[in-house]
């Protein structure tokens, strides 16, 4: 099995050693490889030195800093037009190479995500696409907290980044059934600082501390939010692992922190439809958050917060019948378009953004389909 480790940042991600050495210790040497999609603000040659050394550890490595970005992305223009600079969102170009390059499994971090060295970090993301027999979780609310699978201190019920809050405090009845089949998407949790919103953040610090439970399956139409903070993927989602285009200004506010979030939420509306499974818990990675400006945060998640909301019901009010996995997503690019189109109270600017964005799905899938296409001749 291959995997492939991708991660995008304006820092230097010393970090990579650890996973590495991890890698060494459980014997992965020849089944993984390590992209770091940089950036206009990427050190690139502290990073590329940081690469040099990993290989010499015996790890592929390979560093993208803009400039090489950019001649990859030649072969694509129309996507090369509409990844942005100074954002998270190129981390779709590391996503692309990663499934060019013949990845069964893309793992993304982020460069403030820590592996226990004491734990194999690859085998806690095997089970990814094998069939198999396991329990599934289902919440008659329709939404099942995976922060309720770790212990906080101080003690208080907290809810993940991109939990609608509509749903929050009312949690339903939890039943647990057998099932055969994959897990297409497993999500890592986190010790230290948890996944959640600046809202959340400024109410109370709170700190990941207990494993209250190691792992979850998701039965389908429960959903939880999807990021990329140590999460692995199937091949087969790559037409809808698309980190979806932030940064629009919307009445004076400008939309981000949100692009995995949105991403996790079609793509759990697709793996549904496809009788595929989500999966959260192991491995547990130590979140030691990077600095940030919470209000500036709040500033950025206001207009996410509020359209998450709309997103969650129109994906509940929608059926999919597409074959695959590339025709499901661009019939709910489509279906999303005709949605916001036809809904009075969402405004013009608004309108436009959501427009834009069901175009780049569509042209991310024709990528995906021409990578993928490749790989199988």
């Amino acid at each position: 099995m291959k995997y492939e480790i991708v991660l995008t940042t304006i820092n230097v991600p010393t970090l990579l050693e650890d996973y590495a050495k991890n890698f060494l210790q459980f014997d992965h040497k020849d089944e993984v490889e390590i992209l770091v999609i940089g950036d206009k603000k990427t050190p690139n040659q502290e990073v590329e030195n940081l690469m040099q050394k990993i290989r010499e550890m015996g790890i592929d490595a390979e560093y993208f800093d803009i400039e090489k970005q950019e001649l990859w992305l030649e072969k694509f223009p129309d996507l090369k037009r509409i990844i942005p600079y100074n954002s998270d969102n190129r981390r779709n170009v590391g996503y692309l190479i990663a499934g060019e390059r013949g990845a069964e499994i893309i793992v993304a971090i982020d460069d403030d995500n820590y592996v226990d060295p004491s734990k194999d970090y690859l085998a806690e993301h095997s089970f990814i696409g094998k069939q198999l027999k396991f329990e599934v979780l289902s919440d008659e609310s329709g939404w099942f907290n995976i922060c309720s699978m770790i212990k906080f201190f101080p003690d208080r019920t907290v809810y993940p980044r991109g939990y609608p809050y509509y749903k929050r405090f009312k949690d339903g009845k939890v039943s647990i059934k057998k099932r055969n089949g994959r897990v297409v998407i497993n999500e890592g949790l986190w010790f230290e600082d948890p996944d959640i919103d600046s809202i959340t953040r400024l109410t109370e610090d709170v700190k990941g501390k207990e494993i209250l439970r190691e792992n979850v399956v998701l039965d389908i139409g429960t959903q939880s939010p999807i990021n990329t903070q140590n999460t692995a993927y199937h091949i087969d989602i790559l037409p809808c692992l698309y980190f979806v285009l932030m940064g629009a200004d919307l009445n004076g506010l400008v939309i981000e922190r949100y692009g995995d979030i949105w991403f996790g939420l079609f793509a759990k509306k697709i793996i549904d439809h496809m009788g595929d499974y989500v999966a959260y818990g192991k491995p547990f990675a130590v979140h030691k958050r990077n600095t940030h400006n919470l209000l500036k945060d709040l500033k950025w998640e206001f207009w996410a917060i509020t359209y998450t909301e709309v997103l969650a019901e129109f994906l509940e009010s929608i059926d999919l019948s597409g074959k695959d996995y590339g025709e499901c997503y661009i019939e709910l690019a489509d279906k999303l378009q005709q949605f916001i189109n036809s809904n009075d109270k969402i405004d013009k600017q608004a309108k436009k953004y959501f427009s834009d964005m069901a175009r780049i799905m569509r042209i991310w899938v024709a990528v995906c389909n021409k990578i993928l296409t490749k790989n199988q001749k």
